[in-house]
């Protein structure tokens, strides 16, 4: 009987740890998509990026002679600015990003995503995004990409 209820209450601790991750994922994909979905690809919405992107962001790229290169958000968030100012966002419907969340791993106050990015239907990139948690924010940190 003792081992029983050892056993009970063991398996309540995993089920409510397994219902909190949970619970972190679904805030991390709200992030995503409203930040980088929804901000900065399909809208142009400066209030949306910056209330998921830390200002020190950075999307890290292999260039060309395979040595890294790193794009900060100040650049692609102006880059987005433009692009509303020249007509070019929010975008049209047959050209909209969406994304599918392939898994989100969170251990304690750090997470990584990969995300299946498309355009218009048609799937371009696979996002490996990492987060930071600030207090109760999720923060996205950094971004490296595959371009398919």
């Amino acid at each position: 009987m003792k081992y029983f209820l050892a056993s009970i209450l063991c398996l309540s601790s995993l089920l409510g740890f397994a219902q909190s991750i949970n619970e972190e994922q679904q805030l991390i994909s709200k992030v995503i998509q409203t930040a980088y979905a929804e901000g900065l690809q399909n809208e142009g919405d400066t209030l949306k990026i910056d209330s998921g992107f830390h200002p020190n962001f950075k999307m890290i790229y292999k260039g060309e002679s395979l040595e890294l290169k790193e794009y900060p958000l100040n650049k692609w968030r102006q880059r987005t600015i433009e692009k509303k100012a020249a007509g070019k966002l929010p975008r049209s419907e047959n050209n909209i990003v969406t994304l599918g969340f392939e898994f989100i791993d969170v251990t304690g106050d750090v997470a990584v995503a990969k995300v299946n990015y498309f355009e218009g239907g048609t799937k371009t990139y696979i996002d490996y995004i990492s987060l930071y948690k600030y207090g109760e924010e999720w923060k996205i940190i950094s971004k490296i990409f595959y371009k398919l």
